[in-house]
């Protein structure tokens, strides 16, 4: 990725986050953090002016602690009265997921080919992610796409006792390419473990799995032979 596009990265996510800061402060509150003034932070937030990249180095901390990423997502989650987590206002803050896929992208940058996302509520994450990483995105169903000659199979065994199938096509991700295998929240791990076998089936590496979310330890046990990247855990 070249020095051009990864400045462009930088500035844009200082743009996304500072959405996210005025979305939780005022601009005088901001403008007093910054000592810039709120005329001048409108005009970056709306892009009639670009910071220069110095002005952004300078900027990132304090608008990041405004904004509160971790908290934001947090705010985004809750807990029916079975237990269950609901992360639908997550999925579908496209801002949220915008700030968070620019500032992991520059993390990633020129270590991954290919990225990997089971087919459920990681998909949005996983397209911006693998948007601003510039590389293809490949996505695991289950069940096999008509059309398609070769796959890649996997099996993920239930808490229930069912086992389910996992599916990619064989020709998108090949020898030696380099996966990062994304979703929205890990939990068990065993659809991510799943996935680190279809992958090294086929001599390929799996370059880490990064989730927004983990919830509890049991993934911890299961996932040991790879990197497990989550941004908040539970």
């Amino acid at each position: 990725m070249s020095d051009r596009f990864t400045k462009f990265l930088k500035i844009q996510y200082f743009i996304e986050i500072l959405r996210l800061a005025k979305e939780r402060h005022s601009w005088i509150e901001i403008s007093k953090k910054t000592g810039i003034s709120a005329s001048a932070l409108s005009r970056y937030l709306h892009g009639r002016v670009f910071p220069t990249e110095d002005k952004v180095d300078k900027l990132l901390k304090i608008i990041e602690e405004l904004a509160d990423v971790d908290d934001a997502i947090r705010s985004k989650l809750s807990i029916d009265r079975h237990g269950f987590l609901n992360n639908q206002k997550l999925i579908s803050d496209i801002l949220l997921l915008k700030i968070l896929a620019l500032k992991y992208s520059v993390k990633f940058r020129g270590n991954v080919d290919v990225v990997l996302s089971p087919s459920a509520d990681g998909i949005p994450y996983a397209t911006l992610l693998a948007e601003y990483l510039d590389v293809p995105l490949v996505i695991a169903k289950s069940n096999k796409e008509v059309g398609v000659d070769k796959f890649v199979e996997g099996t993920i065994a239930t808490d229930d006792g069912r086992v389910v199938p996992l599916y990619f096509p064989r020709s998108l991700i090949r020898k030696n390419y380099r996966v990062l295998i994304v979703d929205d929240v890990i939990r068990t791990g065993r659809t991510h473990e799943c996935l680190v076998k279809m992958v090294k089936s086929i001599k390929a590496y799996p370059v880490a799995i990064h989730v927004i979310l983990a919830i509890g330890s049991l993934w911890k046990d299961r996932l040991k032979g790879v990197a497990v990247d989550p941004i908040t855990i539970l």
